[in-house]
């Protein structure tokens, strides 16, 4: 049926709907940027406690390490003192010299005022390759002591060097020391001629030193 000007009547036109899924997906997406939001805020703060957490812990391991080194540098030197007044009985203070001889063994120098020097001594020819001694030299260019202060040797046999039985024989010494084997004086460690012979060559480098000194 035409109406009254014979025009066909027009089509409403009807807003489209969304879709429940396109609503849904748009309703949901403010929600998941906020937990995104939550989440990464939290990993931040987790990281600054963690970051604070170490630098505390490493203040603290830095303060005990202090402590812990000066407390093994004053035993260190309370030893070193024991072994000084061991090899060369004195009862003042010990003044570390500088050596200036060509004895590469020699590590260092201490001169007793008026009663003589001790040299630390790290001779070749150790078994092991670590042996270290202190030998004391009278102001008359005899020896007054010795004491072993560092040693790799086998045990039971070149480590018997430290024995008062084996070092008193160098006391009284002089010239140049040697084990009987190779024509001297010093009876040597049983099983442990090397050892020996070491700590002899450590004897003649301080008796050396010494005579440079006087």
């Amino acid at each position: 049926m035409m109406d009254t000007e014979g025009k066909k009547p027009g089509k409403l036109s009807l807003p489209l709907l969304k879709k429940d899924g396109e609503e849904k997906a748009q309703s949901e997406k403010p929600v998941r940027e906020q937990v995104d939001l939550q989440h990464e805020t939290g990993f931040l703060r987790l990281t600054g406690y963690l970051c604070l957490l170490f630098a505390l812990c490493g203040l603290v391991l830095g303060l005990t390490n202090l402590l812990t080194e000066e407390r093994i540098a004053q035993h260190q030197g309370e030893r070193h003192m024991g072994v000084l007044e061991e090899v060369l009985p004195y009862g003042g203070n010990y003044r570390e010299i500088r050596y200036s001889g060509g004895d590469a063994s020699v590590e260092a120098a201490y001169e007793a005022e008026g009663a003589g020097w001790v040299f630390q001594i790290s001779p070749e020819g150790s078994y092991s390759g670590t042996l270290t001694l202190m030998v004391g030299v009278n102001g008359d260019g005899t020896v007054s002591g010795v004491a072993v202060i560092e040693s790799g040797e086998t045990e039971g046999l070149g480590l018997r060097a430290s024995e008062s039985e084996f070092r008193g024989q160098f006391t009284g010494k002089s010239g140049q020391v040697k084990v009987k084997a190779d024509g001297g004086e010093i009876a040597a460690i049983s099983g442990a001629t090397v050892t020996s012979r070491a700590v002899c060559a450590a004897v003649n480098s301080a008796l050396d030193a010494a005579d440079g000194l006087r």
